[in-house]
C-alpha cells in the first residue's frame, strides 16, 4: 500500500472502514495490520488528527465520524472487524440496480439464519413474472365477492418502491401494477367501484418525494394518476395520508383512529382531485411536514362525492412487510382483543370507542401480517413460511437445556421477535427464550409519532442497556438485543443532524455499559447492524455495507479471521459465528446437509472467525 494512502486509511476511526468492497483477503488483513500499526505509532497526535477528522466529517455532514463513539471506535478495532453485506439479494430481495435498500426486518431475518433468508416482494414479483399473481387464490377470491355483491374494493399502497433506491422495504410498485391490472383487466371492475388510499413515505425515500423529482425517482402522486389514467380510473384515489399515521407499528391509538375514521367516515381535509392533493400536499410541505407527517385528505370527485368504506366491502393491503400494518388491519376486522392486549405489550392502553362492530369487511393482505388475522376471517395471498434455516429455531437441539434472552424496545418490537425468530410469532419452545419489551417514549416526551424521536435521540438505549446488565448471572447460553435509535433519528436526517450525531453518541454509551461488562463476564460479543441509514444525510435506509465485529471475553483467546476469498462478509454469517462460538458449528453443518432445499454457495454463510485454540 502506497504510503500516503496507508497514512489516510490510519485516520479512519475504524480500520476496517477502509477496506474497499471484495478486496482480496491477504490484502485486506495486511492493510489493516498496517494500520493498526500506524495507528499506535502516532497516539501522542491522536488527539489532534481525531479533531480534524471530525471537523472534516462535520463539513461533510458525515454523522458517524462526528460523534464520539470512543467505546465502539476501539472494540472495533480491537476486534475482528468486517465490512458486511447488508441489502440487495444479500438481503434476500430481487437482483436489481441500484439494489434495493437494507431494512430492519430483513437485517434482523438475516442476522438469524444460515443462509440467505428469501423475502416475500421476491416472491410476488416471480408470481407476477409468471402470471401465477394474477390466478392467486386470495386476491381474486376478495375481489370475485365484491363484483358479486356490487360492493367496493378499497385498497392502499405506500407510494414509493419504484426502483431498487427509493424504498421497496414495505412496498413495491410492480405490486401495484398487477394489482390494477388484475383488478380492471381480469376482473373487469367499473372503476367507480375500486377505492385507493394513498400513503406518502417521506421516510425510505426522499422526505417530499410524493410530488418532487430528482435523479431518477420521485413524484409519485403524478406517476399514480398516470398508472390510474391506464384505466380512466384517476377518481379511484379517495384517500391520502402519510405513514406516520397509516402505518403506525408502536399502537398509538390517535393515529389508528384517525387512519379508521379516514376510511370509514371521510374524516380529513376535503381537495378536489389529483390537483387538490397535490396543493394540500405543497401547503403541508410549506409547514415544515414531510410526506410521511401529511395529515388525512378525503378526495373528492368530480361529481362532488366522496368516498368511504361500508359494510360488505372488500379492503385490500398491498404492503408486504408485516409490522406497520397491524394495526391497520387489525381495526378494520374489528379485532378489539388483538388490539387492547397488543398495545398493552407496547405500554399502552386503547379506548377503542372508534370501532365500528358492523363494518364486517372482506379483508385481504399481500403477505401475512399476523396469524389471528385469518382466524378473523382475513385472507391471505403471500403466506409467510417460516425459515427452516433459522438459527433460533434450531436453538432447543443445538443447546438442549439452555435459554436466550431477547431484548430491545417496543418500536422495534418485532424484530427482536418475529423476525429474528425467523417469521415466527413465538419461540420454538417457549421455555427457551426470555423477551423483554422496553416501551418506547410516548406522549409524555412528547413523542407522537416516528418523527418526535429527534426529541430523546437516545430513545431507550440506556434502560436496554441496565437489563442486560442486571441479567448477565442469569445462566443465559446467549443474549441479544437492539439498539434502535440511530434508525430511528437516522430517518429524521438531514433536519435533525445535531440528534443524530446524539443518538450515536448514545449508542456509544450503550455500548460502554454493556459490553465490557459482558465480556468480563464470560460472554463474547459480535457487534453488527441490521442495515445502514445514518451515514447518509437522508431520510432512507442506505445500499453501503455495514460492520461486523467479533470480541472476545475477557481473559480467554484472541479471534482471529476465517480466511475467505475477499475480506467480505454477509449478515447471515453471523449465526454462523456465533454457532461457532457456541460450539454448535458441526451441528449446523449437519442441518444443512439433510435440508431438501440445496442453497447457492453464494447465498449459505460462514463464520468470521477461527475456531479458538
Amino acid at each position: 500500500m502506497p504510503v500516503e494512502q496507508l497514512a489516510k486509511l490510519s485516520m479512519y476511526p475504524v480500520h476496517a472502514e477502509g477496506i474497499a468492497a471484495e478486496t482480496p483477503f491477504e490484502s485486506a488483513t495486511a492493510s489493516v495490520a498496517a494500520m493498526r500499526f500506524v495507528s499506535e505509532r502516532i497516539a501522542r497526535v491522536r488527539t489532534t488528527l481525531d479533531e480534524a477528522v471530525r471537523t472534516a466529517a462535520a463539513e461533510r455532514r458525515y454523522v458517524p465520524w462526528v460523534a464520539a463513539m470512543p467505546t465502539l471506535k476501539a472494540l472495533r478495532n480491537e476486534g475482528v472487524t468486517w465490512p458486511t453485506r447488508a441489502a440487495g439479494v444479500w438481503a434476500g430481495f430481487e437482483d436489481l440496480e441500484p439494489p434495493v435498500q437494507g431494512n430492519s426486518d430483513t437485517g434482523h431475518q438475516q442476522i438469524g439464519n444460515l443462509t440467505v433468508a428469501p423475502q416475500t416482494p421476491l416472491e410476488i414479483t416471480r408470481a407476477i413474472d409468471d402470471g401465477s399473481f394474477f390466478r392467486n387464490e386470495a386476491l381474486n377470491a376478495a375481489i370475485a365477492s365484491a363484483n358479486r355483491s356490487g360492493a367496493a374494493v378499497n385498497f392502499c399502497f405506500l407510494l414509493s418502491g419504484t426502483v431498487g433506491g427509493d424504498g421497496r422495504v414495505h412496498s413495491a410498485w410492480n405490486h401495484l401494477e398487477a394489482f390494477l391490472k388484475l383488478v380492471f383487466d381480469v376482473h373487469r371492475l367499473p372503476p367507480g367501484r375500486v377505492h385507493m388510499q394513498a400513503i406518502l413515505d417521506g421516510r425510505d425515500c426522499p422526505p417530499r418525494s410524493s410530488i418532487n423529482a430528482g435523479g431518477g425517482i420521485g413524484d409519485y402522486l403524478e406517476r399514480l394518476r398516470m398508472l390510474l389514467g391506464r384505466y380512466g380510473a384517476e377518481e379511484s384515489l379517495a384517500w391520502v395520508v402519510g405513514r406516520n399515521i397509516a402505518m403506525d407499528r408502536d399502537y398509538r391509538e390517535p393515529n389508528a383512529r384517525a387512519d379508521y375514521r379516514l376510511l370509514t367516515a371521510g374524516d380529513g381535509q376535503k381537495v378536489d382531485g389529483f390537483a387538490g392533493v397535490r396543493a394540500a400536499i405543497r401547503r403541508a410541505h410549506g409547514d415544515g411536514k414531510s410526506d410521511s407527517e401529511v395529515l388525512p385528505i378525503v378526495v373528492v370527485g368530480s361529481h362532488g362525492r366522496s368516498h368511504r368504506i361500508r359494510a360488505g366491502d372488500t379492503f385490500v393491503d398491498l404492503q408486504f412487510r408485516a409490522d406497520r400494518q397491524r394495526a391497520k388491519v387489525g381495526s378494520l376486522l374489528g379485532a378489539r382483543e388483538f388490539l387492547a392486549s397488543t398495545a398493552r405489550a407496547h405500554g399502552k392502553e386503547w379506548g377503542l370507542d372508534w370501532l365500528d362492530d358492523s363494518l364486517r369487511l372482506n379483508v385481504c393482505t399481500l403477505a401475512e401480517y399476523h396469524p389471528r388475522f385469518e382466524g378473523l376471517g382475513a385472507r391471505v395471498a403471500f403466506a409467510n413460511r417460516p425459515q427452516a434455516d433459522n438459527f433460533l429455531a434450531l436453538f432447543p437441539d443445538l443447546l438442549p437445556g439452555d435459554r436466550y434472552l431477547l431484548a430491545g424496545e417496543s418500536v422495534k418490537s418485532a424484530h427482536v421477535g418475529f423476525f429474528i425468530r425467523g417469521r415466527r410469532e413465538t419461540p420454538t419452545l417457549p421455555e427457551i427464550e426470555d423477551r423483554e419489551i422496553v416501551p418506547s417514549c410516548g406522549s409524555a416526551e412528547g413523542v407522537t409519532s416516528d418523527s418526535d424521536f429527534y426529541k430523546t435521540p437516545g430513545m431507550r438505549n440506556r434502560e436496554i442497556a441496565e437489563l442486560l446488565r442486571s441479567r448477565l448471572d442469569a445462566g443465559y447460553r446467549m443474549m441479544i438485543a437492539n439498539f434502535s435509535g440511530c434508525d430511528m433519528i437516522g430517518h429524521l436526517l438531514p433536519a435533525r443532524f445535531e440528534q443524530a450525531v446524539q443518538a450515536c453518541e448514545a449508542l456509544d454509551s450503550a455500548i460502554q455499559a454493556i459490553v465490557p461488562a459482558a465480556r468480563s463476564a464470560g460472554y463474547d460479543v459480535v457487534l453488527t447492524s441490521d442495515h445502514g441509514n445514518i451515514e447518509d444525510d437522508t431520510t432512507a435506509h442506505t445500499t453501503n455495507d455495514v460492520l461486523t465485529s467479533v470480541l472476545p471475553a475477557t481473559g480467554t483467546h484472541a479471534f482471529e479471521p476465517e480466511e475467505r476469498l475477499a475480506y467480505q462478509a454477509r449478515l447471515f454469517d453471523v449465526p454462523w459465528t456465533v454457532g461457532r462460538l457456541l460450539g454448535v458449528e458441526e451441528a449446523l453443518r449437519g442441518h444443512l446437509q439433510r435440508s431438501p432445499v440445496k442453497v447457492d454457495v453464494r447465498f449459505a454463510g460462514g463464520p468470521l472467525v477461527k475456531a479458538p485454540r
